[in-house]
């Protein structure tokens, strides 16, 4: 499945990853190209969520990460032995200490193995393997991740490192060829005599002295040939570790980002059922805090087929929708879940297709739009399980043709291998659907705040939990109540309510 930037944007996902917080130009090269778990490779995705888990552990066990919540970790990986625990701040930092200190080296072997490296690529590549040597040094001393190993490249570190100082500096030594040696020494001898001749003896020194420059160049150039060719044939184990640095990287900083935000490792369901507890967004929760106001948390269980959710205007039913397709893509990219407890299944496509014009509705009307994007979904996910989440879908059209379009899709997604979840003003859709929530509303009475911003008085007076309610319950009316809040003209309001 493709993430798309309008895809993650929409559903907050995009907020997440920028808060993602890889240490190493590897790690974030894989952030950037996040594997997507599909149905059939559950085993594939419950390794990374082990792996997850027992780096949470490691950052719990050290310290050092600020969380906003405790995390609640509903893992099957094995608990670390209590005996190492204290050791686990300081092997924790040898290994974090190295990541920033990588540099991205692909590039120099995208290269034909007959052109060499240059002195500074023979460098970066001499850093890369003195680093690595430390952090596999760290690496080994921690309980392992599964499915997590580097190959090893002592031969290559030497190859670089004739002295074995272990010095990320890299020169071309004399111990690289037989001939360097007594050519370096008749250079520098020469070097003494040259600024230690006159006028007349200088020109003549000077010309010997670019001679010898000229064969010691010639003599460096074959050895790094030699070191490219012996280099690159190592080409495909550089790779390799340098993803696996990169995964491990990434282990590290999902889940510094569930530590941080207290988020929940999700129970792969074995069938179609979602079930979320404390389901939030954070995105919307950091928002609303910077107001002083408070996230309400929400819980929600879909199965198979189509819910539907009614409720008030200005009631987060937008917020539930993409609050359920971020906890499902982040699932199915292998991080924890912004809630309390999470049991979701794998889905070949998650889709959220919002109630507005944007990006890529290439002229088209919101209405137009909304179709086009779902006929497109209906044709690639012919025999794949899908969720999508709908927003006030139909609504840009008229009411009767509406309504009716939006029963028609409920009972077609009900034959469907999938799930979804649909909100609406519309009358009757409810009716056909597989379950049905509604928003409890505007449901607080309060005096004296006529004053304040009209935003924060409605919010004082929702109540933004979804409640269970039965097929073909009425749509709330609430949207009398919302103009009177947001503070309409007087006139106008007296001719809506007389009308109604």
């Amino acid at each position: 499945m493709e993430l798309t930037l309008e895809l993650r944007e929409e559903s907050g996902l995009q907020w997440v990853l920028e808060r993602l917080t890889p240490m190493s130009p590897f790690g974030r090269a894989a952030a950037r190209a996040l594997r997507w778990y599909a149905p059939g490779e559950e085993e594939a995705l419950t390794t990374e969520l082990d792996n997850v888990a027992l780096a949470l552990e490691l950052w719990n066990a050290a310290g050092g990460v600020p969380a906003q919540e405790t995390p609640q970790c509903c893992c099957d990986a094995p608990r670390l032995d209590p005996s190492a625990l204290k050791d686990l701040p300081s092997l924790l930092r040898g290994l974090t200490r190295c990541l920033p200190l990588f540099h991205d080296i692909r590039g120099s072997f995208d290269r034909d193995p007959e052109n060499p490296f240059d002195l500074v690529e023979l460098f970066e590549i001499k850093h890369f393997l003195v680093t690595l040597e430390q952090l596999t040094m760290a690496y080994a001393k921690l309980p392992p991740f599964q499915d997590l190993a580097f190959v090893p490249m002592e031969e290559s570190l030497d190859l670089l490192d004739p002295d074995g100082r272990r010095l990320p500096a890299f020169s071309v030594s004399e111990a690289y060829h037989p001939k360097l040696p007594a050519l370096r020494a008749e250079k520098s001898a020469l070097e003494r005599a040259i600024r230690e001749a006159g006028p007349e003896e200088k020109p003549a020194l000077l010309d010997q002295r670019h001679r010898l420059t000229v064969q010691e160049d010639l003599l460096e150039l074959e050895v790094r040939r030699d070191l490219t060719r012996r280099l690159m044939a190592r080409r495909e184990d550089f790779l390799a570790n340098m993803e696996t640095l990169g995964r491990l990287d990434l282990f590290l900083a999902k889940a510094k980002l569930a530590k941080r935000y207290g988020c929940v490792r999700p129970v792969l369901s074995e069938d179609a059922r979602i079930t979320l507890r404390g389901l939030r967004h954070p995105q919307v929760a950091e928002e609303l805090l910077e107001r002083g106001e408070d996230f309400t948390r929400l819980d929600l269980d879909l199965s198979a087929g189509c819910t539907v959710i009614t409720g008030a205007n200005m009631g987060g039913k937008t917020v539930s929708l993409r609050s359920t397709v971020l906890s499902l893509l982040l699932c199915q990219c292998g991080f924890f879940v912004f809630a309390q407890s999470a049991s979701l299944p794998l889905f070949h496509e998650v889709a959220l297709i919002l109630a507005d014009t944007g990006p890529g509705s290439g002229g088209l009307s919101s209405f137009g739009r909304e179709v086009h994007l779902l006929d497109r979904l209906l044709q690639r996910t012919r025999g794949q399980r899908f969720f999508l989440a709908l927003d006030e879908f139909a609504r840009g059209t008229n009411p009767q043709e509406g309504a009716a379009l939006a029963r028609a899709l409920v009972r077609y997604l009900g034959t469907l291998d999938c799930v979804a979840l649909m909100t609406t003003h519309y009358d009757g859709v409810s009716d056909v659907a597989g379950a049905h929530y509604q928003v409890a509303g505007l449901v607080r009475e309060i005096q004296g705040d006529e004053g304040d911003d009209p935003r924060s008085r409605i919010a004082r007076r929702m109540d933004y939990r979804l409640q269970s309610a039965p097929p073909g319950a009425p749509c709330p009316r609430d949207a009398l109540r919302v103009c009177r809040l947001l503070d309409l003209e007087p006139a106008l309001m007296e001719l809506f309510q007389a009308d109604l």
